[in-house]
């Protein structure tokens, strides 16, 4: 599952959710992008930039204030996305 659209102003809405899957087991099975940078066509100057960095200035300290463990900010941010862009080969057996 992922959790896209994180935001300075959607921090407390992403931990609240992050928050919720981890007390349904589900922590294992969640990815957290993130949007940045300041690109929109047609508006002036691209728009209004987003920081690159609320991952960590924002998102991980909440998580931390919550009571998420090193090892479940490193499921989210290691683990989870390693796993979702391995390549598996599989092979049929008959």
């Amino acid at each position: 599952m992922s959790l896209d659209g994180v935001r300075p102003d959607s921090v407390t809405e992403h931990v609240e959710m992050v928050t919720r899957l981890r007390d349904q087991g589900l922590l294992h099975r969640v990815l957290v992008p993130q949007d940045a940078g300041w690109y929109a066509v047609g508006k002036p100057r691209g728009g209004t930039f987003r920081p690159y960095d609320t991952v960590f200035t924002k998102l991980i300290p909440g998580l931390r204030a919550r009571g998420f463990t090193k090892a479940e900010i490193d499921m989210l941010f290691v683990e989870n996305p390693a796993s979702a862009f391995s390549i598996a080969v599989r092979t049929s057996r008959t």
